[in-house]
């Protein structure tokens, strides 16, 4: 209601109740507004409080279903990692299997070959077993990286010349004896069947790796015209399929 229709009740109030007097006017609106701004004061907190508790009840009502909907998420990705590492396990599971077979496969084919060599050794004589057992191990020389001919005798350019024997083996795999396979070597240390190496102005060199090994000669600042000697054994000739037993170098 506004200021104006509350005016109009108040006259139309003094008028049937014959109140003339300003006082009693004073007084009658004062009891008024005293009685309105109590009922005022006795209901704010009562509606503050409702408001509250229906704030709350709001509040707990979206923080309880959004805790469900995040425990179901959870627990749905959990599930699903389960599921997941489940997987995995039997996969792992699936490829051990497969190695274990494929490991006891290759055991029993290596005994079967075994078993076949065995029996085709112990036909073989002596010669036989001596040819067997070198082809163990083999040799070879390399000049600057180029293969030595047959007839020992190659042309290389001025400057730095490298001289390499390289000596290499293969397992044996248990099949030859210890004896046997100690008789397939070069006698004595391999590079000693290098010998009378001029000119004696070198250095010697190494390579090395797992089952290779290398022994040489470093000749350097070598002019045009200039020869490089060296005479190896007949059983280094041998193992390197050579004509001769001297080797020739000639720088171009």
């Amino acid at each position: 209601m506004n200021k104006e229709k509350v005016k109009e009740s108040l006259q139309y109030i003094f008028k049937e109740n014959s109140v003339v007097d300003s006082s009693t006017k004073s007084r009658i609106l004062s009891k008024m507004i005293t009685s309105s701004k109590k009922k005022r004061i006795i209901f704010m907190p009562i509606a503050v409080m409702i408001c509250l508790l229906l704030g709350t009840a709001v509040w707990s009502a979206t923080m309880f279903s959004n805790n469900n909907t995040q425990n179901a998420v959870t627990t749905e990705v959990q599930q699903e990692n389960n599921e997941n590492q489940l997987q995995e396990n039997i996969n792992e599971t699936n490829k051990i299997a497969e190695l274990e077979f494929e490991i006891s496969r290759f055991e029993e084919e290596r005994e079967y070959y075994h078993s076949v060599i065995g029996r085709m050794m112990s036909k073989l004589n002596n010669e036989e077993m001596l040819e067997l057992a070198k082809s163990h191990f083999s040799y070879d020389i390399k000049v600057n990286q180029q293969q030595l001919p047959n007839n020992g005798r190659i042309e290389v350019d001025p400057g730095e010349v490298d001289v390499l024997l390289t000596f290499s083996m293969s397992p044996h795999y248990n099949v030859l004896s210890e004896e046997w396979y100690e008789k397939g070597m070069i006698s004595g240390d391999y590079f000693s069947h290098i010998t009378h190496v001029t000119p004696n102005n070198w250095e010697e060199i190494y390579a090395d790796g797992s089952n290779v090994t290398a022994r040489g000669y470093k000749f350097k600042n070598l002019k045009s015209g200039s020869i490089i000697i060296m005479s190896i054994s007949e059983e280094l000739k041998e193992r390197l399929s050579l004509d001769t037993t001297n080797i020739e170098i000639v720088v171009k």
